[in-house]
Order: structure tokens, then C-alpha cells, then sequence
């Protein structure tokens, strides 16, 4: 479409159909707060996918948008593909000054727009909806502040009407949105993932950033045994490891504060799966591409076929819905050192 990128991918009779439901969200919570934006002077800060759909979300509305970016190649392409003005950079001060609708659509560090520019009669749509910069000034200077919470909120729902085809109970997601880390009190994590997803590695890395024990199910179970996993799927067979890893797993979900690495199989077990939901569990996503290369050199019994990368995607596809079923929160690790996985679930969790 117009705005170069989709959110929402929805099966429709065996093909997939890309929709973008960003514009949504701005026009539709900026609707919310009983507003029109309708002939008003705007400003859009930012040329990235935000600011491109808010620009877009705007112009449908009749808005009179002027978007700017740093990169002004950027800039000059959204105007021209939404019909609006663009100008340099270096004039947002003037911009925002002139605007009655202001929407920050750059990252909070780089701090584009300042908080003092800001009057008291304008409207400011800041889409970021970890930490806005307005939040103490528009409490001082009394001007209508709209987050990224809203925009999150906004484009959650029509795509949860292209998903489900039902309508969604929008006030209790939006208290589930206001309950900014549902899972800080948590004194049990758990990572569960396929073969090659890192949960060792950033279990460790976690355990550092929340003090918290770190445990991994495996290695568990090798000392207590004394053979190696490959050696009990050897001389054992699959099924009497499992039966093995639903015994740790049973005693080590009884601690707390505690940071668990699962197996990559831990979901196959329904008894392991309830004990997953009891948790918060993290489910740290690869590729089968990515999980064959992080995994050469290591013994995995199941991989040891002629070809591993089409027997890693099979056993994928028939765990993802199980991972998904025992899971609260699902993280890429794909280009991710363990250090920045584990960052990034403690920030979820507001430990940083």
C-alpha cells in the first residue's frame, strides 16, 4: 500500500494478505479523545513506519501535514507519496511553533522535539509509548498529550478483528496495556525455545540482571543421571528422558526467584506445560537456519538425519503451537547476543 509496510498478515483461503493497521491507531485514539483533526495544522516529526502511517492516518482525516525527518530524502519521499508538504529539519522548531497537532515520531533518545516548545493549546501525539518526553511538561502546561499506548492500543484492534473476526474487548486490553510490567513480581522465569534459540546463554545473562538463581534443565538433569543427553536418548530412548525432565522440572518450578532454561522439548509434556503457565515464560524464537548453524559441533540426537535443516524446520512447526500455548511473551533472539535478549526481557519486565 501507500504506506510501504504491513503489520497484520492474515490467511485468507490459503494466501496471505498484508494489511497495515498503524493509521488506524493514530486517527482512531486520536478519535477516542473526541477530537477532528480535520483541517488542522500539523506536524509530523519522524519519516520511519510511524511517522509515515501517522502522516498518512492524518492526510485521509484532512489534516494539513507537513512532514520532516533528518534523512530529508525520506521526508520528500512520504510527501510525495501521501500528498502533503515536507520541509527541512532544521525549521522543526518553527513547525511545531505554528502546528496545532504535534506528533513526535522519533526514538525519545534522540530528542528531537523539545518539551518547551510546546504551548498549552496544542495537541501533542508522542508515539512512543515506553518513555514520552512530554509526560511533565503537558502536566505543567496543561497541553492534550496523547502516547504510544493509545497508537499500540488503536492498532491492536482492527487487527485483532482481521485475526478473529469478532470484535475485541478493548477496555480490558487497555488495562492490561496500563499495567506497564504484568510480570515484575514474578519470582519464576522460565525460557523455553527450539534447539539453537540461546536460552542458556541468556538465562545466565537474566539471572545476573535480576539476582535471581539460574537453573537449566538439562545440565540438571545430566549431573543427576551422570550420562549425557545424548547418551540417555542412546541407551534409553527418548521417552525415558522426557520422563526425567518432567521429574526436574517438577522440583525446580517449585523454587523462587529463579531463572529456568528449558529444554527445547520441555512443551511436548502437558504436565510441563501447566507448570509453564504458573510462570512467566519466555519463548525465545529462531529460525531452523539459525538453529542448524548455533547448533554444529553439539550432539542433538534429533538432528541426526540426512537432512537436519528440513528435520529442525518439521519438529518447529509441530512445537510452535505448544510454545505459544506456554508462553506469556515471545522474543526474537535471531541477530541477538545473549546479553541483549536477556536486557531486553528484564526491560519488559522493569528491572531496567
Amino acid at each position: 500500500g501507500e504506506i510501504g509496510a504491513v503489520n497484520t498478515v492474515v490467511n485468507e483461503n490459503g494466501k496471505l494478505k498484508g494489511y497495515n493497521t498503524d493509521h488506524i491507531g493514530v486517527t482512531g485514539s486520536i478519535s477516542e479523545y473526541g477530537i477532528d483533526p480535520g483541517g488542522m495544522k500539523a506536524v509530523v516529526a519522524g519519516a520511519g513506519g510511524a511517522g509515515k502511517a501517522a502522516a498518512y492516518g492524518l492526510v485521509k482525516s484532512g489534516a494539513d501535514v507537513t512532514i520532516t525527518d533528518i534523512s530529508a530524502v525520506m521526508a520528500e519521499k512520504a510527501a510525495t507519496v501521501f500528498k502533503c508538504r515536507t520541509a527541512p529539519f532544521s525549521d522543526l522548531r518553527q513547525l511545531v511553533e505554528k502546528s496545532e497537532l504535534v506528533v513526535h515520531a522519533v526514538d525519545s533518545v534522540h530528542k528531537a522535539i523539545d518539551p518547551q516548545w510546546i504551548n498549552g493549546s496544542q495537541i501533542v501525539y508522542d508515539v512512543n509509548y515506553k518513555d514520552s518526553l512530554f509526560i511533565e511538561s503537558a502536566a505543567k502546561k496543561g497541553f492534550r498529550l496523547i502516547t504510544g499506548l493509545d497508537m499500540l492500543l488503536g492498532q491492536a484492534l482492527p487487527a485483532y478483528r482481521l485475526f478473529l473476526k469478532d470484535d475485541p474487548l478493548g477496555e480490558e486490553m487497555r488495562k492490561g496495556l496500563e499495567d506497564s510490567h504484568p510480570y515484575a513480581i514474578s519470582s519464576r522465569i522460565a525460557l523455553t525455545g527450539f534447539m539453537g534459540s540461546g536460552k542458556t546463554s541468556a538465562g545466565k545473562e537474566l539471572s545476573k540482571l535480576t539476582g535471581y538463581t539460574h537453573v537449566d534443565t538439562d545440565m540438571l538433569i545430566e549431573r543427576e543421571t551422570g550420562s549425557t543427553i545424548p547418551g540417555i536418548f542412546k541407551n534409553s530412548g527418548e521417552a525415558a528422558f522426557r520422563r526425567a525432565e518432567t521429574a526436574v522440572f517438577e522440583r525446580v518450578a517449585k523454587m523462587d526467584n529463579v531463572v529456568i532454561s528449558c529444554g527445547g522439548g520441555i512443551v511436548l509434556s502437558e504436565r510441563n506445560r501447566d507448570m509453564l503457565k504458573n510462570m512467566v515464560t519466555v519463548w525465545l524464537h529462531v529460525s531452523p537456519e539459525t538453529c542448524i548453524n548455533r547448533s554444529r559441533g553439539g550432539d542433538r540426537p534429533l538432528l541426526e538425519t540426512e537432512d537436519p535443516l528440513e528435520k529442525a524446520g518439521s519438529l518447529l512447526r509441530e512445537r510452535t503451537g505448544l510454545y505459544a500455548e506456554s508462553s506469556d511473551l515471545m522474543v526474537s533472539s535471531e541477530g541477538r547476543d545473549p546479553g541483549e535478549v536477556a536486557k531486553f526481557i528484564a526491560a519488559e519486565f522493569g528491572i531496567l
